[in-house]
């Protein structure tokens, strides 16, 4: 017993530490670029070696992955989530578009957004674009289903998600978390104009 608690905290002692080299490169990918930006100067960030960091992760563009790898899991929980709790298409909608700001005014996230498709494996390259057009036919789903339910107006699902998402995402150019827009302001925003446009009374 005492040897599994030991490996469990172990491991989340591994994932905190991880969570900050992610944290710190990417802020840095965000500042420098992500060409600009070393393993070296990640490493001094982390006040550690190169080689310690290969414990965490693989090179560079093992930053990427694992941003990615965390951007899926969060939204598509998200997903998840909204696909269980119900409601007609445009609550369903209204959530997704609530739960995904907070998900990309992450840092870790706003990498991902910012250098996503960038890996120089084909083979990783091409799983990234796959998992961005995961989600965006989850999302167009969503869309069908208010436009059969008669909350979203008949339009082109595809176009809708791809606009939607663009401008989202756009969000990621320059929003910071210790910048003079808060998170609140930012979602209360967004959803007014998904709700209501920018119609006057």
């Amino acid at each position: 017993m005492q040897a599994t608690e030991t490996n469990i905290t172990r491991e989340e002692k591994r994932k905190q530490k991880l969570d900050v080299i992610l944290r710190n490169a990417s802020k840095a990918f965000m500042e420098k670029g992500y060409y600009k930006t070393s393993l070296d100067d990640i490493a001094k960030m982390q006040n550690v070696t190169k080689p310690t960091l290969y414990y965490y992760i693989k090179n560079k563009e093992d930053i990427l992955v694992k941003c990615e790898e965390e951007a899926c899991r969060r939204i598509n929980g998200l997903l998840d989530d909204i696909f269980a709790g119900g409601g007609n298409g445009f609550q369903m909608l209204y959530r997704f578009v609530q739960g995904y700001i907070g998900i990309i005014t992450d840092d870790i996230i706003r990498c991902h957004v910012r250098h996503r498709g960038q890996m120089e494996d084909e083979t990783l390259r091409a799983a990234s674009i796959q998992n961005h057009k995961d989600i965006e036919s989850r999302v167009r789903e969503i869309i069908r289903i208010g436009i059969t339910d008669g909350t979203i107006r008949d339009c082109n699902s595809t176009i809708l998600a791809i606009l939607l998402f663009d401008s989202l995402n756009g969000i990621t150019a320059w929003y910071k978390s210790d910048g003079p827009v808060k998170e609140d302001e930012l979602t209360e925003e967004v959803l007014a104009l998904v709700t209501h446009g920018v119609i006057g009374d």
